[in-house]
Order: C-alpha cells, then structure tokens, then sequence
C-alpha cells in the first residue's frame, strides 16, 4: 500500500521572530525544484505559530505539545482547539523529551490524542526506547502503541519512531534495524487496530537523521518519512533531507 510521505521540523525551543526567513528560504527551495515527495511540516516554538501560518503555502505547521482540554486554569498550556484556530494542521504528542522531563504518561497522551484528533488536528505520536530498554523494546514501544485510542480516522495519525538514546547524539541504528523495527511497529499496530488500518498510517523515523545518512533512511522499504530535529534548522540540510526521497 502506497503510504504518504512526511518531513517533518521539529524546531523545539529554537527561533525567533526573523526565523521566518528560514521558512521562506525552505519554502523558495521547495518552488524551485518542483519535486518534493513528501509533504513538509514545521513545528516552530508556539510563539512563531501565527505568523507562519499567514504566510506560507507550501509547508504545513504544527505545535509541539497541546494540553488534552480545550480550556481552563492551566498556565503555561495550549489546547489543540487554540492550534487548530491559528491555522496548525498538525500537532507533535508523546515525545521522549515530554515524557522525560514533563513525566507524561499514557493516560495523559491518550487524552491528548483525542482531544488533537476531535480538534481536526493530525497527530504526529512520538514513541521510543531508552538505551536501557532495548532489550525489552518489543513491550516498550507496545505499552505506547497501546495510549493510541481506538477509534480514529487513522489518515489522522503518524507514528514517529525515534530511539531515544539517538536522538541528539550523532548515534543511529543500522538500515537493517530500521527497517526491522518498523516493520515490527506495524504488526504492534496491527494487533490493536487490524492489518488494514494499520498499514494506512505512515510511519517515520527520527534521532539524528541528517544531510549525510537522510537518503539510505529514507528510501527504506518501511519508512515513511522523517522527524528532524537539529538538522531541520539548517536550510542546506533540511533542503537536502527533503531531496532525499527517490
């Protein structure tokens, strides 16, 4: 089954107001070559989401986090609805980096997710094992396959797989792994939600893709795309990452 290709930016907390100069600039990359095989999202800090999503036509955007209700007494929070009203199309739930130093936990991303998905917002659900998981990564990652409600459009949710212990590091797993794992997060999938809807949801890869190793990792027969981090705020490598699809 042909699945939809996805780029995504993960900014993090990096930019500020002149960064829309990168988004031009990968915008202008993207009109020239005409050829982008895959659909590119950017998830900027919240403070960049509003004028960026005024100006730009052929990048999707997306927040990072959003709280599961829509509003109430919670400083420092965003709610899916409040994304979904700016003009996001997207929203990043479950990274590593929450999980560990916000302590999220499946109850809460379950909320999180169907709070994103009841807000028309496409779900970019991270999961991902620590270093000292890898030998158990099977049950890891199918205790946060499980936060995954189980009714939804499944068009709506994209798996980010990204080992945690490669993320920011320069470490990645061997193409081989890769694929494996990928492969063997779809069954994961399947066993909730059936073979069918499971092979509707794109899956991608993350921790530490970049210009160098992009196109090996991205053409792999199970792959379905990347979550960039670091590299993403660099326009060459990002442009290149985006290139790298076959």
């Amino acid at each position: 089954m042909k699945r939809t290709k996805y780029t995504i930016a993960n900014w993090k907390m990096n930019g500020l107001n002149n960064s829309i100069k990168l988004v031009k600039s990968i915008e202008n990359h993207i009109k020239k070559t005409k050829h982008s095989k895959s659909k590119i999202i950017i998830c900027p800090p919240y403070t960049l989401l509003s004028n960026f999503t005024k100006i730009e036509k052929k990048i999707s955007f997306g927040g990072q986090d959003c709280h599961y209700l829509n509003n109430g007494a919670f400083t420092g929070s965003i709610s899916a609805s409040m994304l979904k009203s700016i003009g996001c199309k997207y929203v990043i739930i479950g990274h590593s980096e929450r999980r560990q130093y916000q302590n999220e936990l499946s109850k809460e991303l379950n909320l999180k997710i169907k709070s994103a998905l009841a807000s028309n917002l496409k779900v970019i659900y991270c999961i991902g094992e620590k270093f000292s998981e890898i030998k158990r990564r099977n049950k890891v990652l199918a205790s946060q396959i499980n936060s995954l409600p189980t009714n939804f459009k499944f068009k709506n949710i994209i798996i980010a797989y990204e080992p945690v212990w490669a993320i920011g590091t320069g470490k990645v797993p061997s193409l081989n792994q890769i694929n494996n794992i990928h492969s063997k997060i779809r069954l994961l999938l399947a066993k909730k939600i059936g073979h069918s809807n499971s092979n509707k949801i794109s899956i991608l890869y993350g921790g530490s893709v970049n210009a160098q190793n992009a196109s090996e990792i991205l053409n792999l027969s199970q792959v379905d795309g990347a979550l960039v981090g670091g590299a993403s705020l660099k326009v060459p490598d990002f442009s290149k990452i985006i290139d790298s699809y076959k």
